[in-house]
């Protein structure tokens, strides 16, 4: 089976090829560390390397490496000699851990998984340990490592109904797959219970929580400076502002729009705008253009007497959130699936996100039983809600307060992971 996965992934990747080089393009920052991706590395990272015997842990973009960097933070904490090493799949989560990681942190790219790329990579860094973070599973680098007496293990695990059928259509390849986890940590019954369909045995399983009840809670390291620029923008603490984050095509759009019709009420409103691909600074500046918004971009100095700050740099937004009034929440109006929205609460302002919460349903769950968010249908219901948010500080107040509540109840994911994987990590 294995074998038949690989032939697909050979012709299905070079299909894909034009497609991905052309994204990676498009983002910018592709051509440091390139040939990782095919496993090979330059001497100086073979240099870095040396004997090996890392604990590998795999994380995909800027949300999976956050909990990443909370992870490592507390095994460094417990075992300070550690040999760690993190790799990333994206260029902006790339460029996140390059910059947050702790010191003695080998940060490199993720190879393609693919028999001889993965191989390389596990030569090279001979790890004691690999672990895998949140809902990528990659069938080599498991089967591999396995094969070579390698511990495996899942932390953060979710697995959304879409995932699992997408698994499902797979059965005979799942199944060896999450079989051969020495430690599957879900987030919750739900996924724990997908996951042990998918093969994962119940000796591997355990729920621990979400890692980003605890990640959320890290001030962010460049708040100040965050808060200094807005004023520089005009946008100090006398002027409500509404951050949005993680949007999605179609979403700017409904931002500018209620944006215009909530000015006649609250004229001083200040909107920073943050995309999830910053590479779609252009197409995001048109809109605004169309929709008669005055932008400032945050890779520029600051200017007074705009309307919106756009976000178009990586790693900054929890920052931004920490200054705003009301927050939204994207790619849950348009797009599917939905984003994080506990680094967004955790800041004291309340939480406005859309229907779209496939990737997050649990959480959004927990949070509109309890009144700590605010889900909107619609464009319409998106601007009453943000107009009485924005009328009403006591609401504000109320929502954010319960909000806090949640995070408190859900915490601890942490140090229930790190009690699972430490006998993995004594091996």
């Amino acid at each position: 089976m294995l074998l038949l996965f690989q032939v697909l992934f050979a012709v299905g990747f070079m299909l894909s090829l034009p497609f991905y080089l052309l994204k990676m393009l498009r983002r910018g920052n592709f051509a440091r560390g390139f040939w990782q991706r095919f496993g090979i590395y330059s001497t100086e990272v073979r240099r870095e390397v040396g004997s090996g015997g890392f604990v590998w842990i795999q994380a995909v973009s800027v949300g999976e490496t956050r909990v990443a960097l909370l992870l490592i933070e507390r095994l460094r904490r417990r075992w300070p000699d550690l040999r760690i090493a993190l790799s990333t799949t994206t260029s902006t989560g790339q460029a996140l851990a390059r910059k947050q990681a702790p010191p003695g942190t080998l940060v490199i790219y993720f190879p393609v998984d693919f028999l001889p790329c993965t191989n390389r990579a596990l030569d090279l860094l001979r790890p004691r340990l690999v672990i895998v973070v949140e809902t990528e599973v990659w069938p080599t680098l498991v089967l591999q490592s396995k094969r070579r007496g390698v511990s495996v293990a899942l932390v953060n695990g979710r697995m959304s109904e879409k995932s699992f059928r997408g698994y499902r259509c797979l059965d005979g390849l799942s199944r060896r797959v999450f079989r051969a986890f020495d430690l599957v940590c879900a987030q919750g019954a739900r996924d724990a219970e997908r996951f042990r369909k998918l093969g994962a045995r119940d000796a591997a399983l355990c729920t621990t929580g979400s890692l980003k009840f605890d990640e959320a809670q890290v001030p962010s390291p460049v708040g100040a400076q965050a808060k200094e620029f807005l004023r520089g923008c005009g946008a100090g603490d006398d002027r409500p502002i509404w951050v949005c984050g993680s949007t999605h095509a179609g979403e700017e759009e409904i931002v500018f729009r209620v944006f215009c019709e909530l000015r006649a009420k609250f004229p001083s409103l200040f909107v920073v705008l943050a995309p999830r691909h910053p590479e779609r600074t252009k197409e995001v500046l048109a809109v605004a253009e169309r929709c008669g918004v005055r932008v400032t971009l945050r890779t520029q100095p600051p200017q007074s007497g705009v309307d919106c700050l756009l976000l178009n740099t990586t790693g900054e937004l929890k920052a931004f959130y920490e200054a705003a009034t009301v927050i939204f929440v994207g790619k849950s109006l348009c797009g599917r699936g939905g984003q994080n929205i506990i680094e967004a609460a955790a800041t004291g302002a309340p939480v406005l996100f859309g229907p779209a919460m496939q990737n997050f349903e649990a959480i959004a769950d927990d949070f509109v039983r309890a009144g700590a968010g605010v889900q909107v249908a619609d464009e319409t219901a998106l601007r009453l809600a943000l107009e009485e948010l924005l009328a009403k500080p006591d609401r504000r107040r109320e929502i954010a307060e319960r909000a806090r509540r949640v995070i408190a109840q859900g915490s601890g994911a942490a140090e229930r992971t790190l009690e699972a994987i430490t006998e993995l990590v004594k091996r």
